[in-house]
């Protein structure tokens, strides 16, 4: 490991390439662009650099292991969904400087330590889907539509293997892939326009409409493959005809946009907040939202880069 025990050069290296990071943006190869230290220490959690301790990764999964033992007893599933940066999908294409000094990663760290835990590491898959079709781009940190669905994917095989007797979860079949436009979240920052564009699936099925409730309390009907939005949240969805009776609690963040056609048309009803794992500025009270609620599947759905925003002291799931 580069960085954990290390002996000093790889952070010589960071230090020597300071003009590189001086940015609010860091540059990598063929385009790409990475959010630099200011949000999350993201690029010192792309290479390694920032880790999580033994207390961060404890808190988490003390956490998560308070939650998964409280759901249990009640008859409720939990899976944990962590979305992977871009950086951990196409590591190849940060900076040619970090050769030789990218190392484990917070997600690695939690995995490891987490093993009785449901946690979705989609990290494979996407990376063997990114040789065929991109599943990120180069200037964007979340993943595409057509990543979202080879998470979804991911997400199945996972659920299936869990409870082999349920029946299994539903995988819309698609024609292909197709390519949009350039989604270039960093052109504020001066970061150009790079190809790849942005992938969406062609669906071979028809979805089933959705009646979605957003947060200023409107509802419409919507169609069933479009996203909802983080703008939207709280929301939730009904829908007729859905794939399972089932009633999911969703907390998530903007990763979530991706797969939320699917948790439209698998569950009845959803319920999807957001979690602020970000800041921890208003966290959730598990048991009163499953008090209200009262779901059947609570999915918590949280992007690499939160990990490092372990529990603080005092910060429960409200069990």
């Amino acid at each position: 490991q580069p960085w954990i025990g290390s002996d000093g050069a790889a952070e010589a290296t960071w230090q020597d390439n300071s003009a590189q990071l001086a940015n609010p943006v860091v540059l990598g190869r063929d385009g790409w662009a990475f959010y630099n230290d200011q949000i999350e220490e993201n690029f010192s959690q792309a290479v390694g650099r920032r880790y999580l301790t033994v207390g961060e990764v404890t808190a988490w999964h003390d956490y998560f292991s308070t939650l998964e033992k409280a759901l249990a007893d009640q008859g409720i599933e939990l899976s944990i969904q962590i979305s992977p940066s871009a950086s951990s999908v196409y590591p190849e294409q940060l900076p040619e400087w970090t050769d030789g000094i990218v190392g484990s990663t917070p997600m690695d760290q939690f995995l490891a330590a987490s093993p009785d835990l449901p946690i979705v590491d989609f990290r494979h898959d996407l990376r063997t889907a990114a040789e065929t079709h991109a599943v990120y781009t180069p200037v964007n940190s979340h993943w595409t539509d057509w990543g979202g669905y080879v998470a979804w994917q991911t997400y199945a095989a996972c659920h299936d293997a869990m409870y082999p007797t349920a029946d299994p979860v539903w995988i819309p079949a698609v024609n292909g892939v197709e390519s949009t436009r350039i989604h270039n979240e960093y052109a504020g920052y001066g970061v150009p326009d790079a190809e790849p564009a942005w992938t969406v699936p062609d669906f071979a099925e028809t979805f089933a409409d959705v009646s979605l409730t957003v947060a200023d309390g409107t509802t419409a009907v919507v169609a069933g493959q479009d996203p909802v939005d983080l703008s939207k949240l709280p929301a939730s969805t009904v829908t007729d005809g859905a794939k399972t009776t089932q009633e999911a609690l969703i907390m998530r963040d903007s990763m979530g946009g991706a797969l939320s056609p699917y948790w439209g048309q698998e569950y009845a009803k959803t319920w999807q907040i957001q979690h602020r794992y970000d800041d921890w500025s208003n966290p959730p009270n598990y048991r009163a939202l499953v008090d209200q609620y009262k779901p059947d599947v609570v999915i918590v759905q949280l992007a690499e880069r939160h990990l490092v925003n372990a529990p603080k002291t005092g910060i429960g799931t409200g069990y």
